[in-house]
């Protein structure tokens, strides 16, 4: 089937789609355009401190009476609209060194108060305060604080009006009380955490936030319809924060660590120090930076086969890379755009020491937000003094104006990779230099129910003729395809270019019905993977989805959602290579319980990238099923499980598998987390290897039969005796076995009939050919203990083991791959690691 044919169906289904959006906005966006919510615009005023105030939850303190109380607060969850079952206010104070917030939270059973104990920034089903506070008064940004009845903090940056960056730490302090009538919660959030204008008279954004855990209540002081797809553009308002100056922001977190190997016997001790820090630059930027970073208290990734020829992703972890990141991110895909983007953090020293790192980033006066990020890693050698990676410099700069009062952005991106690789026998392998950069256009219209989203990057890397053609020839593109007319390997190039297009517009807000559309488009010669992540290149793709939701509780249901999605994908040659559809659904009882499932079914005429650089092979249709839910989340002992199952019929390929997951709240302060998984996956169309014709020498591409079971379980636990003091236990136990069996040589890509395109093979016939049965064994665990000693300062106890066992007769037998993980003796790692925060 050809592109152009199922582009027009797919093109005529967009065009109708578009009359309908252009029809529906013309005669909505009149009544739709004040951006209010229900009831007026919320706004409270500041009073200045007069007094002391001490921050240990009971807001007795006269000061506090200086301050107008505000109430009025508007029920979100579970019946929107509805005046709340449980009344909250609040008073604001300041002085020139911090902002002071006070909540009473009313409740007419305080037995039923949850304050479940945890370290700081874990979710839990407590009772909860949320205080929000836009001070660059944006309508896109807000600093978000939370406490719960047991004093435990939690932070969280929003960007983008409503995506979040839960690894934002800022240093401040909250403490609460529970008492007869309910409990109170009160904050001091130091100036110097928050970024705002040098006005004589200050006006930020502000939201209070309540969540009733036993009754699940959740409460806004400014109204935040379900409806709206907003979330800081519907802030009210704080006046009256007059004459405080932006203070002077320097802060030092200087580390020293130490620690032990233990690996066959032979012990290592170790030890190191460095220095992270953060200065601020005039009102708005900041510059954060570190020096030789130590990230030994971090988690391991968890573990995985991967038996395609993508690179894996795995997210980051490092908390350098994670705190204020959100500036840089500039996605490839649709929304946030799932894992391939211009910026992929672990691309900076994942195997090598990192001299030095720094980022820069905030707001102008006029708009404009800005982030620049630089980093330095070292050359690295093994043990056979060969040059595994070269002197590095990675840096990025990121920029973005924020228009029409928060519902237009304007942005771009660019990043730079520059290697000195003379010398280290690289130069065949890795590019000297490597560019990537992006534009990007985000608008909301018609009372903020619709959207349009349109980026456009490109890149270009240069390097060694060894190199460039490694890129050519890399699972990205496959140009050396031998059926492939738009593309062909050059061996002389020294550089590659190539651009990309992702669009995508819809309705995005609304009480029922949900659509949008969109596409994405690369170039052959597209490549971001010096410092993104990108597993495709030389594509196309164009989707619809539709949505009907109710989020109005009835009789049975609190609320139900059902999608659906349709799309079609193929090459810039151009060639259809498939399209597909799916539909599922989701609901809530009014207990509290989650189901959720859903049916997909693909037809794929051309899978191009299967022989890995071999021709195109004839698609095979394929169908799958999911389901899944989960018990009421409020509950001391909850669970969720989910199971999927697939096949593709024609060769006889088939997967299933399910996870679950059972949490246990043992104590106010004990949870127990136990996620138990298994999968099987039978394939015979499994790729094994490229080997030479006997007679003709010409490329034969070999698949086979492949069975692979796979099971893990992930195991944490929480303790904790303060909020300032807890620790932490990880475990995954992790056995995947695949066996091949039906070796077959591809003879006839392109027939009609699935046998005609095989012939079988015997790897005995074959020189140089191994058998690829696997049997992988692997644990990584680790134990930390977190005390807080001083808001910012912390101290780490860790010690993190690992086992890895692996064989290669590919039969499973659980008795027997837990056995062979147990004899493996492994490696364990003692650790302690002091940090001290000040602020000069």
């Amino acid at each position: 089937m050809s592109w152009s044919k199922s582009s027009g169906i797919i093109g005529v289904l967009c065009g109708l789609s578009i009359v309908v959006l252009s029809t529906f906005v013309g005669t909505t966006a009149a009544a739709t355009s004040d951006n209010s919510s229900p009831g007026s615009v919320r706004s409270t005023s500041a009073a200045r401190r007069v007094g002391t105030i001490t921050i240990d939850g009971r807001l007795d303190e006269a000061a506090w009476k200086a301050a107008p109380s505000a109430s009025g607060f508007w029920q979100r969850y579970p019946r929107e609209g509805d005046p709340p079952n449980h009344e909250t206010e609040f008073r604001v104070l300041y002085d020139n060194e911090a902002v002071y917030i006070g909540v009473f939270c009313h409740e007419s059973e305080p037995g039923k108060i949850r304050r479940t104990l945890t370290r700081r920034d874990e979710e839990s089903p407590s009772d909860w305060i949320e205080v929000g506070i836009d001070s660059y008064r944006d309508k896109r940004t807000a600093f978000m604080f939370a406490v719960n009845p047991a004093g435990v903090q939690r932070d969280t940056l929003v960007f983008n009006d409503t995506e979040k960056d839960d690894s934002w730490d800022a240093v401040w302090t909250a403490s609460a009380d529970v008492n007869k009538i309910g409990w109170t919660a009160e904050f001091r959030i130091p100036l110097s955490q928050l970024r705002f204008s040098p006005a004589s008279e200050q006006q930020w954004g502000f939201q209070v936030i309540r969540n009733v855990a036993h009754s699940n209540e959740y409460t806004v002081w400014s109204p935040w319809p379900k409806s709206k797809p907003q979330m800081v553009s519907l802030f009210g308002s704080v006046k009256g924060i007059k004459d405080i100056n932006p203070p002077r922001r320097m802060e030092v977190l200087p580390y020293v660590v130490s620690g032990v190997t233990m690996s066959d016997g032979d012990e290592t001790m170790d030890g190191n120090a460095g220095l992270d820090f953060e200065y601020g630059l005039g009102n708005n930027f900041t510059l954060s930076g570190t020096i030789n970073p130590d990230f030994g208290q971090v988690e391991a990734d968890p573990s995985q086969v991967n038996l395609s020829a993508d690179e894996s992703y795995f997210a980051e972890k490092r908390p350098f890379f994670l705190e204020g990141i959100d500036i840089f991110k500039f996605s490839l895909g649709q929304g946030d755009g799932g894992n391939e983007q211009l910026f992929y953090s672990r691309r900076i020293g994942l195997e090598a020491t990192i001299y030095g790192a720094a980022k820069l980033s905030g707001k102008t006066a006029s708009g404009w937000s800005i982030g620049v990020l630089d980093a330095v890693t070292a050359e690295e050698s093994d043990e056979e003094n060969q040059v595994i990676e070269p002197l590095t410099n990675y840096g990025l700069l990121r920029v973005k104006k924020d228009l029409n009062g928060g519902r237009t952005t304007i942005g771009g991106v660019v990043t730079a990779v520059n290697r000195d690789l003379d010398g280290t026998g690289l130069e065949s392998e890795l590019h000297d230099r490597a560019y990537a950069g992006g534009l990007q256009l985000n608008h909301r219209f018609a009372g903020d129910r619709y959207d349009l989203n349109l980026r456009l990057v490109g890149s270009y890397v240069h390097g060694s003729a060894e190199a460039i053609t490694l890129t050519q020839e890399s699972s990205q593109r496959y140009f050396q395809r031998e059926d492939a007319d738009h593309v062909e390997v050059d061996p002389d190039r020294t550089s590659l270019k190539g651009a990309g297009l992702v669009w995508s517009t819809g309705k995005s807000g609304g009480e029922h019905w949900r659509f949008a559309m969109g596409g994405n488009i690369r170039s052959p010669g597209l490549e971001i993977n010096d410092l993104g992540f990108q597993n495709t290149a030389d594509n196309m793709e164009q989707w619809l989805w539709g949505q009907y939701r109710d989020d109005d509780p009835g009789e049975y249901l609190q609320n139900y959602g059902v999608n659906l999605n349709a799309w079609m994908f193929g090459n810039t040659s151009p060639e259809l290579a498939g399209i597909g559809g799916n539909m599922n659904g989701h609901l809530t009882l009014r207990n509290y319980w989650d189901a959720w499932a859903g049916f997909s079914a693909n037809k794929r005429y051309w899978n191009h990238k299967i022989l890995r650089g071999g021709p195109a092979l004839r698609g095979l249709d394929s169908m799958s099923f999911w389901l899944g839910g989960a018990s009421d989340s409020r509950r001391s002992l909850r669970g969720r499980m989910g199971m999927d199952f697939g096949g593709r019929p024609e060769s006889g390929t088939w997967w299933t598998g399910a996870s679950a997951e059972l949490i246990v709240q043992a104590r106010s302060n004990l949870d127990i987390r136990i996620g138990p998984r298994i999968s099987r996956y039978v394939s015979n169309e499994q790729y094994v290897d490229e080997t030479p014709d006997a007679e003709s020498g010409a490329p034969r591409y070999i698949l086979a039969r492949m069975e692979q079971t796979t099971v893990g379980v992930t195991l944490r636990m929480n303790y904790t005796f303060m909020p300032t003091l807890s620790v932490q236990l990880y475990a995954q136990p992790f056995i995947s076995t695949g066996a091949y069996r039906n070796y077959k040589a591809v003879t006839n890509p392109r027939a009609n009939r699935y046998d005609d395109r095989f012939e079988m093979f015997d790897p005995a016939q074959a020189t140089d050919f191994e058998l690829p049965d696997f049997n992988f064994r692997q644990l990584n665990s680790n134990l930390v203990l977190r005390w807080e000693y001083l808001p910012g300062s912390a101290l780490f106890l860790v010690w993190s083991h690992g086992r890895l066992n692996e064989d290669t007769h590919g039969r499973f037998e659980l008795g027997n791959e837990l056995d062979a993980l147990t004899d493996e003796p492994g490696e364990h790692v003692f650790l302690l690691k002091l940090n001290y925060w000040y602020a000069l």
